[in-house]
């Protein structure tokens, strides 16, 4: 991989305004909670500013993805109920400060513009490469579409398969305090292998582009 190229998402909470203080600081320690476990895998760095708003910086760009599902997830689950926007993209980087919003390069532009532009969505994505801003925005956009159709127990399901794809739904079950067969139902409901094989695709392309081992 080009060490220069990374992925950077920027995103913000949807109407935080309007919620308690209590549901808001439970909110924001839930997502520092998340952001904080892809940057203990030292593969990301991340900021959160403005009170709502937050940037996350990955050296493994094709980790974006699925670290975005898995933040819209939990915020959208049972607990929270509340949506965000995020504008992933990937590109060069000039100056990677640890001060994430102070850094500079094109995966920076690209993310922040993007966000500001944004209106109905909330999952959007953008790169310099030719071949992954070709290929990949209409799936993000097709993917955007059925998260913000989830309802908040189908997030939750979702987001426990998608940190280990290898428990069964017997033990799945077991963390959603549901029964195996109602489980099952839920996680078909929230199109889980079709979520799986479209993160996979991003992956696999971003690998391939950018010559990532």
């Amino acid at each position: 991989m080009k060490k220069h190229v990374i992925a950077v998402i920027t995103g913000d909470i949807v109407d935080s305004r309007g919620l308690s203080s209590a549901h808001y600081d439970g909110l924001l320690k839930q997502l520092k909670n998340e952001l904080k476990s892809f940057e203990a895998s030292d593969k990301a760095i991340f900021d959160i500013y403005r009170g709502d708003a937050f940037q996350i910086t990955f050296f493994c760009p094709r980790e974006a993805l699925k670290a975005a599902i898995l933040i819209r997830l939990k915020l959208k689950s049972n607990n929270y109920k509340i949506d965000v926007r995020q504008s992933i993209a990937i590109g060069g980087v000039k100056d990677l400060r640890e001060d994430v919003k102070t850094s500079t390069g094109q995966a920076f532009i690209l993310s922040g513009k993007h966000l500001d532009e944004m209106k109905s969505h909330r999952l959007v994505f953008s790169s310099e490469n030719k071949l992954l801003n070709r290929h990949i925005p209409i799936v993000v956009r097709l993917l955007d579409t059925h998260l913000s159709s989830l309802t908040p127990m189908q997030s939750e399901a979702l987001y426990c398969y998608l940190l280990d794809d290898s428990q069964t739904h017997a033990e799945l079950a077991n963390k959603l305090n549901k029964s195996r067969a109602n489980t099952t139902k839920i996680l078909n409901g929230s199109e889980y292998l079709l979520v799986a094989d479209s993160i996979h695709y991003f992956e696999t392309l971003v690998n391939e582009e950018l010559n990532y081992d």
